[in-house]
């Protein structure tokens, strides 16, 4: 069965026995990997990327060891959650404020 991302898998595997070695060939083949549920053969492409002279540091390395990496069902839970945040430190910012402007009132 073919499925989405075969036909990028497929065709950087032509352009990798093309071109050879070229880190960014084996990163997006192991980013394609990682999109189809191979992690085996997305960490050996990003194994060999490096070792090619990929700065994992400057670029995104897709991260095998979270089960949860692949799904982001709880992304809106999380935009959720930093919206609460924010609105919890406006609120007592507010009051703080509030309670400064008081005591100088009080004050003159």
């Amino acid at each position: 069965m073919v499925n989405k991302y075969d036909k990028e898998i497929n065709a950087l595997c032509e352009e990798i026995s093309k071109n050879g070695d070229v880190w960014e060939l084996y990163y997006q083949r192991g980013y394609y990997y990682f999109l189809n549920n191979e992690d085996e053969k997305a960490k050996d492409d990003y194994k060999h990327a490096v070792s090619l002279g990929l700065d994992f540091i400057e670029t995104p390395y897709y991260s095998f060891s979270n089960s949860n990496s692949k799904r982001r069902d709880f992304l809106l839970p999380e935009k959720i959650m930093v919206f609460l945040v924010l609105l919890m430190v406006i609120v007592a910012i507010f009051f703080q404020l509030a309670s400064f402007i008081a005591k100088i009132r009080g004050v003159l």
